[in-house]
């Protein structure tokens, strides 16, 4: 019998497991099927269906699996943006230096090598800690000021609309770029560039803009914010 997390409709311990080599993290979740705690099936890095759970629970907490190091030399700074989304658990081989991802902000640092057993109960103490503190993204819709959701219909900008509004600080393009890219690149500044015009095209149509700044080479995108009614009178 499959971990009543299998279930997509149903939370778990473990909100999304993201793997950066899909087969070597099938195998690991094959693994810890017994354990309840994860998950059936591994994500890809830069999944919007996951990014998009994930900021619809109020504490979530993912799990990002490194099987080789090698294949990911910006590790820290993917932690960094995944730890805006979720709380953030990371796997990795046996000896590696744990410093860099827990500055980057991960949750802990976990060896792929201790048991299913182990590597279960210091997760699920992960969550008990997580159900203490306070909510990372309100569930109640007030991040969708103004609400544009049913307006946007196309993935690629559900996904900014939703991490630009839910997100407390403001979304630099690198760290965009890095996110919705997939597991050996990010997405190109000129591919973000385009998704972002057409999004902003759609939410000028109702009303409202994002926040947008460009100063030293990046450009920064706060949470949207009505138009100005240039029908009011000028005070």
């Amino acid at each position: 019998m499959d971990s009543p997390s299998a279930d997509p409709g149903t939370p778990g311990p473990v909100d999304a497991v993201f793997s950066m080599q899909r087969d070597a993290t099938a195998a690991l979740l094959r693994e810890m099927r017994s354990q309840h705690i994860m998950p059936t099936f591994p994500q890809p890095w830069g999944s919007i269906g996951a990014y998009l759970s994930l900021l619809r629970r109020p504490r979530p907490l993912a799990l990002l699996d490194v099987p080789d190091l090698s294949q990911v030399p910006d590790l820290p700074q993917r932690v960094h943006v995944l730890s805006r989304l979720s709380a953030v658990v990371v796997l990795v081989p046996d000896g590696t230096d744990s410093v860099a991802l827990l500055r980057a902000g991960a949750a802990n640092v976990l060896s792929r090598s201790i048991s299913p057993m182990e590597l279960a109960s210091r997760i699920a103490a992960e969550r008990r800690w997580l159900a203490v503190l306070s909510p990372l993204h309100a569930t109640d819709g007030t991040h969708e000021f103004p609400k544009l959701g049913p307006h946007v219909k196309h993935g690629s900008q559900k996904i900014l609309l939703e991490l630009i509004q839910a997100v407390r600080h403001p979304w630099c393009c690198h760290d965009l770029c890095l996110l919705l890219g997939d597991a050996r690149h990010p997405l190109s500044r000129r591919a973000l560039q385009a998704r972002m015009t057409r999004l902003t095209r759609r939410m000028a149509e109702c009303g409202a803009s994002f926040t947008i700044t460009h100063q030293w080479g990046r450009t920064t995108f706060s949470r949207a914010r009505p138009a100005p009614d240039r029908s009011a009178p000028a005070e």
